[in-house]
């Protein structure tokens, strides 16, 4: 369950990092409350995940699916993306 929970917080992450790139991505650009707000969460669900992790599973079990949780979260944003740039240049 603590896997679940670090791939979610890395998956809003890699999210937030999007959205501050918009024109990258193809999404709508936030205004600058929302640009504050995805910086702030950039940086702070990966350090609430590592948090998380080290505190439930031990410094290098935590640290290790840390990182596994990182990967996967990476794979799995750059899907959803991929995917809705594909929806999105549907005729």
């Amino acid at each position: 369950m603590t896997f679940v929970l670090l791939l979610a917080l890395w998956l809003g992450a890699f999210m937030n990092h999007a959205a501050l790139w918009p024109a990258r991505y193809g999404l709508p650009a936030p205004g600058p409350t929302g640009q504050r707000l995805a910086r702030m969460l950039r940086l702070g669900l990966p350090t609430g995940a590592l948090g998380l992790a080290v505190g439930v599973q031990g410094p290098v079990t935590g640290l290790l699916s840390w990182f596994a949780a990182l990967s996967f979260a990476g794979l799995l944003a750059a899907s959803l993306l991929a995917l809705r740039g594909r929806m999105a240049n549907r005729p």
